[in-house]
């Protein structure tokens, strides 16, 4: 009977304290990058502003302006001769106004027969100073024809 109360009593605890831990988690907030983005034919790395706009940028979770660049080049992980090819690269987005960095990973599917747009996915996965704890995801995709001199990158999602 002592055994039942118990475990009666744990669990009315844990029904007490995980509401209170789901309350406090913060829903992430839309933003949307561009990034004009240059490729340097001898690294392979690229780099090219970044604007950001959205409710992440308006509630100062996120800084509006920067300069993104490839961490190391990008990493074949997957091929479909004639078809198609996955890449993996990570990209440091630095902010204009020394709020910090933070380290978004993408994983992008280049179409062959289709140069105008790539698509990938995106996901932070580190960030100093004001975005060491900056959580957020979502989907983009690269425009060449957008801009000439390299690829236009646009990023949609939520940071939170």
């Amino acid at each position: 009977m002592r055994m039942s109360i118990r475990l009666a009593a744990v669990t009315a605890a844990l029904f007490l304290v995980f509401p209170v831990a789901a309350a406090q988690a913060t829903p992430p907030l839309a933003v949307h990058f561009e990034v004009p983005t240059t490729i340097d034919p001898d690294t392979d790395i690229s780099t090219g502003p970044f604007t950001a706009t959205g409710p992440a940028v308006d509630e100062g979770l996120m800084c509006a302006t920067g300069d993104a660049t490839d961490v190391a080049p990008s990493k074949v992980v997957g091929f479909q001769s004639g078809k198609l090819v996955n890449l993996q690269l990570v990209k440091m987005f630095t902010c204009d106004d020394d709020s910090g960095t933070f380290l978004v990973k993408l994983q992008v599917q280049l179409r062959f027969g289709e140069p105008t747009i790539d698509t990938f996915t995106w996901t932070v996965v580190g960030g100093t100073d004001d975005y060491a704890r900056l959580h957020g995801s979502g989907s983009g995709y690269g425009d060449y024809e957008a801009y000439p001199e390299g690829v236009l990158d646009v990023y949609d999602g939520g940071v939170h």
